[in-house]
């Protein structure tokens, strides 16, 4: 390599380590400007972060304590502490087992309460077993007509059972010939109307 060579060489390395330079010192500049609101950044990122993982343990802590409550109401319904402890950690598994008891023990009151309950799915089945314990017709047919209703067609056979029951056999059949052939409660829907004579009450 020739002396001209290496002089263009040598050139072409300080060009390249002066732009090296002045991009440090523009970083360094931006830094020196932002540096409060990138430490800012990073210090609500963390704890951001922990406030994340102190909020995931304290649910799993929540979940834990909860089933141990539920397990326990389960194998002892008057213990009031593991009722009290479901409630507050857990209020939807709270209700679960307020429903779980008022089928137990057909509690019409606590069926009446749970109707308001604001889990859909709680609501709609006591509304459904309140209808039943009452052997409530009018009940029953307000319940089939809701679009929401998640046992439309069990409501349709107990409503056609009613009706048998009362001696209404004409209105019996009419209840049962509005259950679907795709529900599961078709078949005996099917069995009721042809036995559709007067059952014992």
């Amino acid at each position: 390599m020739g002396t001209k060579e290496n002089i263009e060489y040598i050139k072409q390395e300080l060009s390249n380590e002066e732009k090296l330079l002045e991009s440090v010192i523009k970083l360094e500049k931006w830094y020196k400007k932002y540096k409060k609101p990138l430490i800012g950044a990073v210090v609500v990122s963390v704890l951001i972060g922990i406030g994340y993982i102190g909020y995931e343990w304290k649910k799993q802590h929540e979940l834990y304590v909860s089933n141990q409550a539920f397990n326990k109401l389960l194998l002892n319904p008057k213990d009031k502490k593991a009722l009290e402890t479901l409630q507050s950690t857990n209020p939807k598994l709270y209700e679960l087992y307020l429903y779980h008891q008022a089928m137990q023990t057909k509690n019409k009151e606590l069926l009446e309460k749970l109707t308001s309950s604001k889990n859909p799915v709680i609501a709609d089945l006591a509304t459904y077993h309140l209808a039943v314990l009452d052997k409530n017709s009018k009940k029953l047919k307000e319940y089939m007509i809701r679009n929401d209703a998640l046992l439309k067609e069990m409501a349709g056979l107990d409503n056609g059972y009613l009706s048998f029951s009362s001696d209404r056999i004409l209105q019996g059949r009419e209840d049962l010939s509005r259950i679907s052939k795709e529900s599961p409660a078709y078949p005996y829907a099917l069995l009721l109307k042809h036995y559709g004579v007067k059952v014992a009450k």
